[in-house]
């Protein structure tokens, strides 16, 4: 004879992992505009840097075009932060080998 063990009714619990990815997901998606405008003002404060700025700050022209390939809403601090640590490590790596 088959018999199923008894099961808790369910409190709601189980669903709180979904709901929640659910309103991350939802948040995440109305303050998409806001990421974008952000991340493009400061793509654009830079652009509007002289080449003996952004070379004074660690970055290069080509830096701003390689970000433009990124998602839109992407912050650019953290790609241009790792392009600027690379090139000192280069810059490093030449001057004592």
């Amino acid at each position: 004879m088959n018999s199923f063990a008894p099961t808790c009714p369910d409190d709601g619990r189980s669903h709180r992992p979904l709901l929640s990815a659910l309103g991350a997901g939802i948040v995440r998606a109305v303050l998409w505009p806001s990421r974008v405008l952000e991340a493009r003002r400061t793509l654009s404060q830079l652009a509007g840097l002289s080449e003996y700025e952004l070379r004074d700050i660690g970055l290069s022209r080509q830096d701003l075009v390689d970000f433009t390939a990124r998602p839109l809403d992407e912050d650019p601090t953290p790609h241009l932060a790792d392009s600027r640590a690379a090139r000192a490590r280069t810059a490093r790596h030449s001057v004592h080998g």
